[in-house]
């Protein structure tokens, strides 16, 4: 029977805290389901008790259909672990994506020092392979940090994560890279996730939500320490109350309501915290903890709950107000409710204390029907994200148990040809066609062919992912997929291959751009232009990257040339990024980015000119081009003269052609992705741009616009450089602008995933096997 494991430093059903709770309720419902689950945790009590005391006795029990297995928790150096961990919870700086808030020292200390378990490591060593999954929650102890690693290609890390300290360690960063999949528990803990570790983390997220137990009013006269629900007109705010939770801002705002208008409305708090605030407002009862009957009548009878807490992964005070159709108000810097109070429609959001005034305000006067509404809103999002069932079976499909009769799947369709390959000139790290190339390679043998790329030329870095071209190593019966573009030396084997055959064209950029600096450049280019007319007789199949090199296509003479997008996959920036680059770059300057080859046709040149006005706007700032530059190219040898002709040294940085660690920095730290180009046949990097939710604004040109679709923010002219610096600046400064564009370029980026491309794949595949003959 398939094993699923869930590794926790503590269990058991009376535990308290929203971890340990929904440990529990996943593993016992799992198993009253039929799934075989077993619990890994330790000999730990409680998170209140010493970490290093072993209280519970190291066995193998079972309740409630769960088998647990307990191992002894190893000793630790509680004081160092203390002083470690003060620091951190005292920081006073912001906290900055990437950047470890402690020495590396500091960090490996919390990590060793914390709650661990050397047996559980080593049972996980020996027995993994018994194992059908495992899921690690939560994410910021030492059974999860050194557990996961042991088994990451079988780990499913359930964070429950917050924004803070422990969120930016490099090690905790690592396991949400290294883990097979990431389960969340709100859209907002989602988003969280992917603002700290970047987007590489987002095709294996899942919001699997968490549940509530509903509770029941059967509309009693009740009464709580002299307070009378059902008798009274109150706003409720339920849960811990202390600062941390945001509860002294609630009173002042509320306070500040009673000063300002003449109401007879109550706020009334409820839940643990070692002060009581009765007395601190009018009309302020604090009832400290209650019974949970008691809690049922409050939210069965308040006007509407208020959550102001800015750090939650996950509010199930929030579940329970929609359960009973009440609206609620939560804090507009907390994801996890403000994310779930947007999708819902059910309540309002607030930052500032005087937004909080308003409100009280509002809903003192505002009318049942809005209030009902905006509950009924509420319920409907509850019954879908935190209903346990459907909880569970979101947990049943991701981890592949589903107990759901599996459904018929089509046959694969019956193949004439072996093999197909691929031939390209070159093959070179980070290149977009190299990438589209390997990618098409990864697929057609997942399709069943043998399937290789041939290349002229092969970076050294590349070099596992190709083969050098001999004209005896492919197949004449293979089908041949043949990528043009600026090189040409395998054009006439291409012509001669006698099987069916695709031509992928990926752009020409015309001569002209070149003519000024390289003119011999010029020449190549236009040779490959003047090979394209010819190849059109030889390959009855073509597609370009975009509709713009399609029309090429046509007009050089091939039939019904389709469109293949190249594949942009976020996954690829599943990995940490430079460490040193991050905090570089997160300094308060404003990093305006452009990343592509130092080329005159991508118009580098252009974009100086317009920084420099950019800075008589906003001095705080610099100017990052990413991309492959010759020193002795003229034209790069151009663009120094133009940073040193407008003294723009202390602002401009040209890197080169940075690795994957150093380009994810870039793409995380930029606060606009900012192209002057002239020349673009698909323009990968406005569509990686998208992913890290950069602001994109571009030269409306080529294919340009087709990439960017509805998100479009373009401009159409470059004969006013002040007035389009003007603009980028209003990009970069102006927040709701930025969120506006940012919206729109989501719903763009997913058209460029595999998975959306895959379907032409398979359609351009359809083709070249159509009328083989052996």
């Amino acid at each position: 029977m398939t094993i699923i494991a869930i590794v926790t430093p503590w269990f058991g059903k009376d535990l308290k805290g929203g971890a340990e709770q929904h440990g529990w309720q996943v593993a016992t419902r799992l198993a009253s389901r039929g799934h075989q689950v077993e619990v890994l945790t330790t000999c730990s009590g409680a998170f209140s008790q010493d970490w290093s005391v072993n209280s519970l006795k190291a066995a193998v029990t079972k309740e409630q259909g769960v088998t647990i297995r307990r191992f002894r928790v190893d000793s630790r150096d509680k004081n160092t672990f203390d002083q470690v961990n003060g620091l951190m919870l005292n920081l006073a700086s912001p906290l900055q994506p990437g950047v470890n808030p402690v020495s590396l020292e500091e960090s490996s200390i919390f990590v060793t020092e914390n709650i661990n378990s050397t047996e559980l490591l080593n049972f996980l060593k020996d027995q993994h392979k018994n194992y059908h999954a495992f899921i690690f929650l939560p994410y910021l102890y030492g059974v999860i940090l050194n557990g996961l690693p042991i088994v990451a290609n079988k780990a499913f890390l359930q964070p429950c994560l917050h924004d803070e300290v422990y969120a930016y360690l490099p090690q905790v960063a690592n396991i949400f890279h290294i883990a097979k999949a990431l389960l969340f528990i709100s859209e907002g803990e989602a988003r969280l996730a992917t603002k700290l570790y970047g987007p590489g983390i987002i095709n294996k997220s899942t919001v699997v939500g968490a549940g509530i137990e509903p509770g029941e009013y059967n509309n009693q006269e009740i009464t709580i320490k002299n307070f009378q629900p059902k008798q009274e007109r109150f706003i409720l705010c339920l849960g811990r109350r202390d600062p941390t939770k945001n509860t002294d801002l609630l009173i002042r705002a509320f306070a500040s309501f009673k000063q300002q208008y003449q109401s007879n409305l109550k706020l009334v708090l409820a839940g643990p915290g070692s002060t009581s605030f009765n007395g601190f407002a009018p009309d302020l009862i604090d009832l400290g903890l209650v019974e949970e009957h008691e809690k049922e009548a409050l939210l069965a009878n308040c006007f509407a709950l208020f959550q102001p807490s800015q750090n939650e992964s996950y509010s199930r005070v929030m579940m329970e107000a929609w359960f009973y159709k009440r609206p609620v108000a939560v804090h507009g810097d907390c994801l996890a409710t403000s994310m779930a109070v947007t999708s819902a429609c059910g309540g309002w959001i607030a930052r500032a204390e005087s937004e909080w005034t308003e409100l009280f305000s509002h809903i003192d006067t505002n009318s049942e029907q809005e209030m009902i509404d905006l509950g009924t809103k509420g319920y409907i999002y509850a019954q879908e994200n935190a209903v346990w069932d459907k909880i569970i079976q979101r947990y049943e499909h991701k981890l592949g148990v589903s107990l759901q009769p599996a459904v018929a799947t089509t046959k694969p369709k019956a193949r004439k040809l072996q093999e197909i390959h691929q031939l390209l000139p070159n093959l070179a790290y980070g290149d977009a066609i190299s990438n589209q190339a390997i990618a098409i390679r990864d697929y057609l043998r997942n399709c069943g062919y043998k399937s290789d790329i041939f290349v002229r030329y092969l970076d050294e870095r590349v070099k596992d992912e190709a083969i050098v071209f001999n004209p005896k190593s492919i197949n004449r019966k293979a089908g041949l997929i043949y990528h043009h573009s600026i090189g040409s030396e395998l054009t006439d084997f291409a012509i001669a291959h006698p099987s069916h055959k695709c031509l992928i064209y990926h752009n020409i950029t015309p001569a002209k751009f070149f003519v000024p600096y390289r003119p011999e450049f010029a020449n190549i280019l236009e040779k490959g232009r003047t090979d394209l007319k010819q190849l059109a007789q030889y390959f009855p199949v073509s597609v370009g990257d975009s509709e713009y090199n399609a029309a090429e296509l046509a007009a050089s003479g091939f039939s019904q040339p389709g469109v293949l997008p190249i594949m942009v996959n976020p996954s690829k920036w599943d990995i940490l990024a430079d460490a040193e680059l991050m905090q570089k770059l997160q300094d308060g300057k404003a990093n305006l980015l452009f990343v592509g080859r130092l080329a005159p046709n991508k118009r580098q040149d252009d974009l100086l000119e317009a920084f420099a006005h950019y800075l008589t706007m906003d001095c705080d700032a610099r100017i990052i081009l990413v991309g492959y530059g010759d020193v002795s190219d003229p034209y790069y040898q151009h663009l120094i003269n133009t940073i040193n002709r407008l003294n723009l040294g202390d602002f401009v940085l040209l890197p080169g052609q940075a690795n994957d660690a150093e380009l994810l920095a870039y793409y995380r730290t930029a606060h606009l992705f900012w192209s002057m180009s002239e020349h673009e046949g698909f323009c990968v990097p406005i569509v990686e741009a998208m992913w890290f939710d950069i602001p994109i604004l571009a030269y409306k040109s080529t294919a340009v616009p087709e990439t960017l679709g509805e998100a479009a923010f373009m401009f159409t002219s470059k004969d006013d450089l002040p007035q389009i610096a003007a603009l980028a600046k209003l990009t970069v400064r102006d927040q709701k602008l930025r969120a506006k564009i940012i919206k729109a370029q989501c719903r763009i980026r997913n058209r460029f995933l595999p998975q959306n491309i895959y379907n032409i794949l398979d359609n351009l595949i359809s083709q070249i096997e159509l009328d083989y003959h052996e």
